[in-house]
């Protein structure tokens, strides 16, 4: 989830450079997030957690929802997005609105996003296409924009930073998770977990996945994150929730919903290469804005 946000911001941001300088459909099934009657077997929290690790590693794929608010460095950014992403490799499909970015690109600030591999392909909407001779899509290899660039494909590509298992050692890392009860979310019913995690402990973490997704918490100088997690009866994530704490000098605000996990990867068709912009040669001097973007 992290690598997702991070990737959507650094990508709007090099296409705003790239805007600058000019002057799909996806598959998920098999397994689904259901509601039950059956409760989760009240275990203890560490066994829960394990057997919750261990249900979503069976998946490569999910539908995710989810929402951030960011307050840092002087800056708010807000972000909403919804679609269907699988792993190693990557593969996406989402529309993300950030709002903020409405002013620089024109329109709501809305953006669809593919990618597959090392490929990222983005439409801003008529008002971004107008800046770019009339073409609707952006696109980008990150392996084309130098070291960079590569470091980010291989990175998103080599782990699994980006799948629910990664983002359930949080819980799994930290002794202060407790069992907080039976809650329903989107229609589903789901036990609520929640607690804090020492992100300065953790950032010392020999595992790669967790060291990755620990990186941009630990950027914006996080000590601390509290955390609430949702399972199913099938010890499926249902959504997650990260938050700083009101007196952190980043303020961070996040909720994932997943659904739909399954086996089959996310299929991205390429758009049209007459409707299409390749950015990638324009844009490499730009991307040492991808390490700092957050």
């Amino acid at each position: 989830m992290r690598h997702i946000r991070t990737l959507a911001a650094a990508a709007t941001a090099l296409a705003v450079a790239g805007l600058a300088a000019c002057g799909g459909s996806t598959t998920t099934s098999n397994a689904s997030g259901a509601a039950s009657a059956v409760s989760v077997p009240m275990v203890t929290v560490a066994d829960a957690m394990s057997q919750s690790t261990k249900a979503t590693a069976r998946y490569t794929s999910v539908k995710i929802k989810m929402s951030e608010n960011i307050h840092a460095r002087g800056q708010d950014v807000s972000t909403t997005g919804s679609g269907a992403m699988s792993w190693q490799p990557i593969a996406v499909d989402m529309t993300m609105t950030m709002p903020q970015f409405a002013a620089q690109l024109g329109g709501d600030g809305s953006m669809r996003m593919l990618m597959s591999g090392t490929t990222m392909y983005m439409n801003m909407g008529d008002a971004a296409a107008a800046k770019l001779g009339g073409k609707h899509w952006m696109k980008m290899d990150l392996s084309a924009l130098g070291a960079s660039g590569q470091a980010m494909a291989d990175q998103m590509n080599s782990n699994s930073s980006n799948d629910p298992a990664t983002q359930l050692k949080l819980f799994t890392s930290s002794p202060d998770i407790k069992r907080v009860g039976q809650e329903t979310v989107d229609g589903v019913q789901a036990t609520h977990y929640s607690g804090t995690v020492d992100i300065t402990k953790l950032a010392a973490t020999q595992d790669p996945s967790l060291k990755s997704l620990l990186s941009q918490s630990t950027k914006l100088g996080l000590t601390t994150m509290n955390v609430d997690l949702w399972v199913n009866d099938q010890s499926l994530p249902v959504r997650m929730h990260e938050s700083t704490a009101s007196t952190a000098t980043t303020q961070l605000d996040v909720t994932a919903d997943y659904s739909d996990y399954g086996t089959t990867p996310v299929t991205v068709t390429a758009p049209p290469a007459g409707d299409t912009k390749d950015l990638s040669d324009m844009l490499k001097g730009a991307t040492g804005s991808i390490g700092s973007t957050t």
